[in-house]
């Protein structure tokens, strides 16, 4: 019998012939075909491009609609070196989001400062901006916040500030700020094609933009050409750019038609020497203007397109210089903030975690934390999920306590000294944290009891006193993650409640928030992640509220568990090349994660026990008299009686590697375990 509630397995829909199309022209193990369809990567262009995009296949900064603006005031304001403020958020996201910023502009000469909030909270505040209004700063640079923030920004502009909003939060249902220019990919405008970019990559990309606004090409016409001879003269297509964009396309019938064309181009890149040649004979000023790309694309003027912006890419040492000493940080943020790891997240992720294992000492701080992170925790490499258990919770420390400033100037810090002490620092407060949440867990559990009906209530709204404020999100995960619900949790200080919401799929808080605007002081945050102010007047109005609109909203989860498998797989399969395979598919985490496989009808032996409370099950697997596999299943002793009982046995399992250089070999971690069928 299976000790504990039974758990859905669902199956991942088979197309075993688009697997076999894909895995043959990629040169790729079927079964990794398969994982990518499952992750919508469905025909050879997405599977290939999901395996092998890098830094040059990111979006264009400038596609967001206010980006031009945006770049242009910073240029402006650098070149006269206006003071710049750059004001972010104090958890990772923000905290990556106003490295990036700050030191793109300093390598630009800039005269740039920045601030964290510490005990006041999340957001901008006016008394803030008042003060360095008073240093005078002009232009005030939002990263990882703002987008609610519409009276504060009406602030600034009154102290004479011209703001530019960067963020990802959802916007206000009733209206923007009224920035100088907004760059948020969630705003109904803003042009860009993906979403679900955190806030440091919404700041990677003001960034570039603002690096690109100092190369010789920024807002400068460029032109494209495809062509072919055509007796003594030739013909073609050829495509118009700035700033990397396309501005139109139309073909051409003869040279002096194309030449007039060209007539205020920058510069002219065309696909063929002996064209170019022609162009420079019949006007010797054009030698200087023109270059050739090699096509391997024919007449395709946008293919044509793709491999200039390839070559561009590559040819641009500065650029080049850009992502280096950024991305690893936008990879933390990405990670921290739970971003999906699909599209453009997944390129900056996976770029990010190899400067992370090449160039760590580019940022002397995040390089003795991951130096302290491995060795003391036996991890073999940078992961993702290495990222996320345990580098996000150090640096997040910090900011939970209210001194998130330590952790900004960690990750900033060029001084290997100065990033030591730092550390120390952090560390402390690491444990401060553990101990704050481990009491705010504890007390909050007892209100829980008290304040809800956990057996009918939809949504879970607890209030609390005398606790300190900075780990509440961790602990409405917590509850998010027993019982299934929405958890809004509130701790109250005077006259007023401070509270952090955490919810499930399917349910958006920042509308349920929305629908009690008129008794909040403010809020904002995710759909699924969100923070909020109230009066404490105001709690029980609140709590009314929010379940009845929770009560049409919200269906109660059944209490059986789902587990998505991927595919089956046979102990054959299971090897250290295989998992190889596997890796290639990472970095794993939200919207793409670890694939569960699962074997069927193994028989187990050499059970056993071990950990310090015996509390870990350890045994090995064959199947029809097959070699044996190594499987371990963690906190999971209550199953020995199972495994020794049961002839036959169905597992559903994610695939590891353990040991070192060539003595490593294949483990399953074991997921769920039942009676073959």
């Amino acid at each position: 019998m299976n000790p504990e509630r039974e758990k859905k397995w669902i199956r991942a829909g088979e197309n075993s012939a688009k697997a076999s199309e894909i895995a043959s022209a990629l040169s790729i193990n079927s079964k990794i075909a398969s994982l990518l369809i499952n992750r919508g990567a469905d025909t050879v262009e997405k599977a290939s491009k999901f395996l092998y995009s890098v830094a040059d296949a990111l979006y264009n900064p400038f596609i967001f609609t206010d980006m031009a603006k945006a770049a242009g005031r910073l240029k402006r304001a650098i070149d006269a070196k206006e003071h710049i403020l750059v004001y972010g958020d104090r958890d990772v996201d923000g905290i990556t989001a106003v490295n990036v910023i700050v030191n793109s502009i300093r390598i630009l000469g800039g005269n740039v400062q920045w601030y964290v909030p510490a005990d006041e909270g999340y957001g901008i505040h006016k008394d803030i901006l008042s003060k360095y209004a008073a240093e005078n700063v002009k232009i005030l640079i939002t990263v990882d916040c703002g987008i609610s923030a519409v009276e504060e920004i009406k602030y600034a502009n009154t102290l004479g500030m011209d703001v530019i909003l960067t963020d990802h939060h959802e916007p206000p249902y009733d209206g923007i700020p009224q920035a100088y220019a907004v760059i948020n990919p969630k705003t109904l405008n803003s042009g860009y094609p993906f979403k679900d970019i955190a806030g440091c990559a919404v700041a990677l990309k003001t960034a570039q933009a603002v690096t690109l606004a100092f190369s010789k090409e920024y807002n400068k016409e460029i032109t494209l050409c495809v062509s072919c001879a055509s007796g003594d003269d030739f013909a073609g297509r050829y495509m118009k750019i700035k700033n990397g964009l396309e501005t139109g396309k139309a073909e051409f019938k003869s040279c002096a038609e194309f030449k007039n064309a060209i007539k205020d181009s920058f510069r002219i890149y065309c696909d063929s020497h002996a064209i170019a040649e022609k162009l420079v004979k019949s006007n010797a000023l054009l030698k200087e203007r023109i270059f050739v790309i090699e096509n391997k694309s024919g007449q395709d003027i946008d293919a044509f397109f793709k491999n200039y912006l390839s070559y561009a890419f590559n040819s641009d040492v500065k650029m080049k210089e850009f992502f280096l000493a950024n991305l690893d940080l936008c990879a933390l943020g990405t990670i921290a903030d739970s971003m999906p790891l699909l599209d453009e997240n997944r390129i900056i992720v996976k770029e990010g975690i190899k400067i992370l294992e090449t160039n760590p000492s580019s940022h002397p701080g995040l390089g003795l934390l991951l130096e302290d992170i491995l060795s003391s925790r036996n991890i073999q490499s940078v992961t993702a999920r290495s990222i996320s258990w345990n580098v996000t919770p150090m640096l997040n420390s910090a900011g939970r306590m209210g001194r998130g400033m330590l952790s900004a100037q960690l990750l900033m810090t060029k001084d290997a000294f100065q990033a030591k002490n730092l550390y120390s620092d952090i560390i402390k407060l690491n444990e401060n944290r553990r101990w704050l949440q481990s009491e705010n867990i504890e007390q909050f559990g007892v209100l829980l009891k008290e304040q809800c009906d956990l057996e009918n209530d939809k949504i879970l709204i607890v209030k609390a006193s005398n606790l300190e404020h900075g780990v509440t999100g961790i602990v409405a995960s917590q509850m998010v993650k027993t019982y299934s619900k929405p958890a809004f949790l509130l701790i109250t200080d005077g006259n007023e409640a401070t509270g952090a919401v955490r919810s499930i799929d399917g349910f958006d808080i920042i509308a349920a928030l929305e629908s009690v605007k008129d008794i909040l002081v403010k809020y904002g945050g995710h759909s699924q992640a969100a923070g909020f102010t109230i009066a404490h007047s105001k709690i029980d109005e609140f709590k009314e509220r929010i379940l009845a609109y929770a009560e049409d909203k919200i269906t109660l989860p059944a209490r059986s568990e789902g587990i998505f498998v991927e595919t089956e797989l046979k102990i054959s399969d299971i090897s250290v090349d295989f998992y190889r395979q596997i890796e290639t598919l990472e970095p794993f985490g939200m919207g793409n994660v670890r694939p569960v496989f699962c074997i069927k009808g193994v028989n187990a032996t050499e059970v056993s026990l071990f950990g310090g409370k015996s509390e870990h099950l350890k045994f090995k697997i064959s199947q029809n008299g097959s070699r044996h596999a190594q499987a371990v299943f963690w906190n999971k002793a209550s199953y020995s009686s199972m495994l020794r009982c049961e002839s036959s046995l169905d597992i559903a399992f994610n695939l590891d590697v353990i040991g070192r250089n060539d003595k490593q070999i294949a483990q399953l971690t074991v997921i769920d375990i039942k009676p073959a069928i």
